[in-house]
């Protein structure tokens, strides 16, 4: 009986590993982005706590730049935070329609809620910047987990 008790621990802590998150740079590669925007780019990974960031940056030059940040389970307060400063950004803040769950511009900056998480592009000295944030999410997209829609969103 007592093999049968840590059989069954064992396979419950086997079983309540989480898997890890997958980093930006892995999700979406400095040549797959060079791709969509046009240019030849290295990346820099930024990952931390519930974070993963990866800048990207053309070999010589400023732009075009782009970031692709994920903030896991921080979709909802993400998004609210960007619907308070509408008010006061309202001369460059767009919803977007097609991204996500919801998705709003603030300038260079796509903040987009997939789930629970948010997802933040930014695009400079890119040109047809919509379109491109549309092909990059849809990568990202199909690379991510599908969301978990027995949790609700935070």
């Amino acid at each position: 009986m007592r093999h049968l008790w840590f059989a069954l621990l064992l396979l419950v802590a086997f079983c309540s590993v989480a898997q890890a998150n997958p980093t930006a740079c892995t999700l979406l590669t400095a040549a797959e982005m060079g791709e969509v925007i046009g240019s030849t780019l290295t990346s820099e990974a930024d990952d931390r706590g519930a974070q993963t960031k990866c800048s990207y940056s053309p070999q010589d030059g400023f732009t075009p730049y782009a970031e692709l940040q994920i903030n896991w389970n921080d979709g909802k307060p993400g998004m609210a935070g960007a619907a308070a400063m509408r008010g006061q950004l309202k001369d460059v803040t767009s919803e977007l329609a097609g991204l996500g769950d919801e998705a709003t511009s603030v300038g260079p900056m796509i903040l987009i809620r997939r789930g629970a998480d948010l997802i933040t592009l930014v695009l400079s000295g890119v040109s047809d910047s919509s379109t491109k944030a549309k092909l990059i999410y849809a990568i990202v997209d199909g690379r991510l987990p599908k969301p978990d829609s027995s949790k609700p969103a935070r």
